[in-house]
């Protein structure tokens, strides 16, 4: 079974976790350890390398001394080691791509001066730092790599050469063969990296475009909201006159529907507030029965939108929670309308909706539907902004994002799962419960 939680959203390729964001705020930054990580994979498969070389070197040329070699190679694992260490340690904190590919020049010349120096064909590897800093780190450390890179090769001119006299070979054949596998050695991993920084490059175009219309869309519902408000308002006074004429004529009708006009400005304008970032969740929480209010609101909500087929509550009540009543209200309608699009194609349509109790005085709201479930290879991104499976249909990707950060805003999270193979999908809100419970 997967499942992303909505409060985290990862990338496909190292799955670096990042929080949703408010509309209109700006992206994070890639994760740093992204880089680390990969150099250390990298350079697990340069020692592995080094490693078969040297041995089938050992062959080609018997006199070649392979303790210090191997004392190197040692090193090298125990500072891979290190690394791995340190990054784990500093999640969050800025990248140490610089500090690794010196660390790595240094030891690549160290390993060279006890392998032959410039006569052996792999010291055109030092030249591959100089690519890894170009495109991994800034210019200034660009510069010194390269600098260091001319240093280490100076000195590796007075390095002892390979002795290749005793070679059975001979000479000619023994260095033909190393500097046609260090220059194609070099070559793959010159390719691999490219088209892999290519890929990188590619994913933050797509963020870039997608952060640029968050923006601009933040912009938008700051504007819209300010002037929504004055309406709502003005409606929300206006339908209270509208209950105290009603209960005065006697029509308990006419009361009815004022009030419900009522609560309806009421919950706009307190998610607009929300969304906006400019009420505080403790401000409009309430202590209700929340199975009552799932109960009610499904069914009013299904109702709405045309929904024919088969319905399930499981709504052990009561269950007293502490929320933010519109908000609840916004993420059913938002999950639910997605419930009812999913199974806009089924023989048998059925959406199920569950409350659970769970320990740490969390409560879960479950709603499950029987639609063809969501493709794995998006369902890592659902929740992000103008990520959406219903872009066919006008889908705009910001539904389950909202609901996220209206989740978050009230302490609690969101949640989507597939059920099994293409049997549906089942989305998951926990929030707080009532303090006491």
């Amino acid at each position: 079974m997967s499942v992303v939680s909505l409060g985290r959203v990862r990338s496909a390729a190292m799955f670096k976790a990042w929080p949703l964001r408010p509309l209109g705020q700006q992206a994070a930054p890639p994760n740093a350890e992204t880089a680390d990580r990969w150099l250390i994979g990298l350079r697990w498969i340069a020692i592995g390398g080094m490693l078969v070389t040297t041995l089938i070197g050992k062959r080609l040329v018997p006199d070649i001394d392979l303790f210090p070699i191997l004392a190197v190679l040692t090193a090298l694992i125990a500072v891979n080691l290190g690394w791995r260490l340190i990054v784990a340690r500093r999640a969050g904190r800025p990248a140490l791509v610089g500090p690794q590919i010196v660390l790595d020049v240094v030891a690549l010349t160290v390993m060279l001066w006890f392998a032959g120096g410039t006569s052996n064909p792999f010291a055109a590897f030092l030249t591959f730092h100089i690519v890894l800093a170009g495109l991994l780190c800034g210019a200034g450390v660009s510069v010194g790599v390269a600098a260091l890179t001319l240093v280490a090769t100076g000195i590796l001119g007075f390095a002892d050469p390979l002795p290749l006299a005793t070679a059975p070979l001979g000479a000619a054949p023994v260095q033909r063969i190393g500097a046609i596998v260090s220059l194609a050695t070099l070559a793959a991993f010159i390719g691999f990296f490219v088209i892999v920084y290519v890929q990188r490059v590619e994913e933050l175009r797509a963020e870039s475009s997608r952060n640029e219309k968050l923006a601009i869309l933040g912009r938008l519902v700051g504007a819209m909201s300010h002037e929504l408000n004055t309406p709502l308002a003005t409606i929300l006074l206006a339908s209270k006159d509208l209950v105290e004429v009603g209960r005065e004529v006697a029509s308990e009708e006419a009361s009815r529907l004022a009030q419900t006009i009522a609560d309806e400005a009421q919950r706009a304008s307190e998610v607009i507030g929300l969304v906006r970032g400019h009420v505080r969740p403790d401000q409009h929480l309430e202590s209700l029965d929340l199975a009552a209010l799932v109960g009610d609101f499904a069914g009013r909500e299904l109702d709405r939108l045309g929904f024919k087929g088969a319905r399930a509550l499981d709504l052990p009540g009561p269950v007293p929670a502490t929320v933010l009543r519109a908000g609840v209200c916004q993420i059913l309608s938002n999950v639910l309308t997605n419930a009812v699009q999913a199974v806009a194609r089924r023989l048998g349509p059925e959406i199920t909706l569950r409350l659970r109790q769970r320990r740490g005085g969390r409560v879960e709201i479950i709603v499950e539907d029987n639609g063809p479930g969501i493709d794995p290879s998006l369902l890592t991104r659902i929740g992000e902004p103008f990520q959406t499976t219903k872009a066919d249909t006008g889908g705009m990707g910001l539904g389950l994002y909202v609901s996220s950060v209206l989740a978050e805003r009230m302490g609690g999270s969101l949640a989507v799962e597939n059920i099994g193979e293409a049997q549906g999908t089942r989305v998951i809100l926990t929030i707080r419960a009532a303090r006491g419970t």
